[in-house]
């Protein structure tokens, strides 16, 4: 499974600098020309000081740019007023991955509440009007695909489940930043015979509403467009999230919504595949599964797998005795059932650990990817 960097769907995200031509004196430009833009100040409210030319000028900016950096740009529109779009290169990409890992770390559990709310936003009964006018096979789609994306007693059945949740959420559908991919003429189109995943499903909607608030005044279509326009950011955050630990760390994370009788939990799934150069050949094809469950009776629980080629070996860990108790008699109805799935147990068992140190600093390991030195690292 490779996980793409997201298409950037916003055409807010595809210029780099705004410049009203009354606001300052502008050296010379034309259309198509590439420049050099270099950010003297830091940019605050939406706006940045750069050298253009050798003359400064104050700009719009609505990407994360850095004091002292440089960026090549594009002249792309001279009037009413001038227009700069980034050149696609490495650094325009640095901006916008520091861009997505800003916006994860400022709400890590936005995706689980995107779930909570879209069951409720996208219901035929609450969108009333709105649902004639958006198309109600695609309404119901979006449900069901959103529903398939929830850990239920009805998914419990799929056991390629996870594969089937990075298809269908659209992690997988990307090309390249700033890239419009799936696009012809405002539509999003679908590649081939594949079916349509949550991303594309939320982008057509999201095209829909568009054209509807420019024929009809509409309140409701505007708050949908707007919970769309944040969902569809969490879900790219995700994918940014999933590229970069790939690429530099071989991981995968996944958070995915578990659907109980009263309440909805989380389940946070990382998923590190051993590098083969730097670990033993007894070691080589390993695969390292961590679960960080919130149960609703049970509470917080941590699952430990350790799985190579056809042999599993798994901990769970539990914050009392009771707990565990509860748990150890369902321990031999798990193992048949992954003993017909054609695994063959190396351990088994469910242990009390209270402070889970050693967990809490596996975990920690996954989130220097979002520390500013694991950007850095991009540059």
């Amino acid at each position: 499974m490779k996980i793409l960097p997201p298409a950037i769907a916003s055409s807010k995200l595809n210029y780099l600098l705004q410049i009203q031509k009354k606001a300052a004196f502008l050296p010379p430009l034309s259309v198509g020309e590439v420049v050099e833009a270099k950010i003297l100040e830091t940019p605050r409210y939406g706006k940045a000081l750069i050298l253009l030319k050798n003359h400064s000028v104050m700009a719009n900016s609505e990407l994360v740019l850095r004091k002292g950096e440089t960026v090549a740009v594009r002249v792309t529109q001279l009037h009413p007023k001038v227009i700069l779009h980034i050149v696609q290169n490495k650094m325009s990409q640095n901006f916008r991955l520091m861009d997505y890992l800003n916006f994860y770390r400022s709400n890590p559990k936005a995706l689980f509440e995107f779930f909570i709310e879209g069951i409720d936003r996208f219901s035929l009964k609450n969108l009333g009007e709105l649902a004639t006018h958006l198309g109600k096979k695609d309404i119901k789609n979006i449900q069901s695909v959103l529903k398939s994306l929830i850990f239920s007693n009805e998914t419990l059945q799929k056991p390629l489940f996870l594969r089937e949740y990075a298809h269908k959420f659209g992690f997988l559908m990307g090309k390249g930043l700033g890239e419009t991919s799936k696009r012809k003429s405002g539509k999003t189109m679908t590649v081939g015979n594949a079916p349509e995943n949550l991303k594309e499903l939320l982008i057509k909607m999201s095209d829909r509403l568009q054209s509807l608030k420019e024929t009809r005044h509409l309140p409701s279509a505007e708050k949908l467009a707007g919970f769309i326009r944040s969902s569809l950011k969490t879900i790219d955050s995700h994918q940014v999230i999933n590229y970069m630990f790939q690429e530099y760390e071989g991981k995968y994370m996944f958070q995915i919504p578990l659907l109980f009788p009263e309440k909805f939990g989380l389940a946070e799934i990382f998923v590190k595949f051993r590098d083969q150069e730097s670990q033993g050949k007894d070691r080589q094809g390993e695969k390292s599964v961590l679960f960080l469950l919130n149960m609703d009776a049970l509470g917080d629980m941590v699952v430990e797998a350790k799985i190579k080629t056809k042999k599993i070996g798994c901990v769970l860990k539990c914050e009392n005795e009771i707990v565990c108790d509860f748990i150890r008699p369902f321990l031999k109805d798990l193992g048949d059932k992954l003993t017909a799935l054609g695994y063959e147990i190396d351990y088994l068992k469910c242990v009390t650990e209270k402070d889970n140190l050693k967990i809490k600093s596996e975990h920690r390991e996954f989130q220097n990817l979002f520390s500013l030195e694991g950007v850095d690292i991009l540059a």
